[in-house]
């Protein structure tokens, strides 16, 4: 049972790793905007008040951007059993049969006519 449940997880992490990349990429840059600010914060405060809400809007359309790409993402979250399938398409294309490739090759075929050339060319 273990065994089962640990393959659920794994194929669910697979199924899902866009959107783990995309949230933890977007938590470390929060995180480095977050302390970039923070040291810019204090600089202002003491030089120039003033000139503080340029850094802020910035920062502020840096870290929103990242919440919203973060959360578009997860309309494309799958539940336990879509992973398993998303992970069954994907090996699909990935172990094809070889009859697909044999046909791949356009030059190697003859050319195909369509059932509208055929009758034109009986004409």
């Amino acid at each position: 049972m273990r065994l089962l449940s640990k393959i659920g997880i794994a194929a669910f992490i697979g199924a899902n790793a866009k959107i783990f990349f995309r949230l933890i990429t977007s938590l470390i840059l929060i995180l480095i905007f977050n302390l970039i600010y923070a040291k810019y914060e204090a600089l202002l405060l003491v030089t120039s008040p003033e000139k503080l809400f340029i850094p802020l809007y910035i920062y502020t359309a840096i870290v929103m951007s990242l919440i919203v790409w973060t959360l578009i993402s997860f309309k494309l979250f799958s539940s336990f059993k879509e992973a398993e399938k998303k992970i069954e398409i994907k090996n699909s294309f990935v172990n094809k049969p070889n009859d697909y490739e044999k046909i791949r090759d356009v030059t190697k075929h003859p050319t195909l006519k369509s059932f509208k050339d055929k009758l034109v060319s009986h004409e």
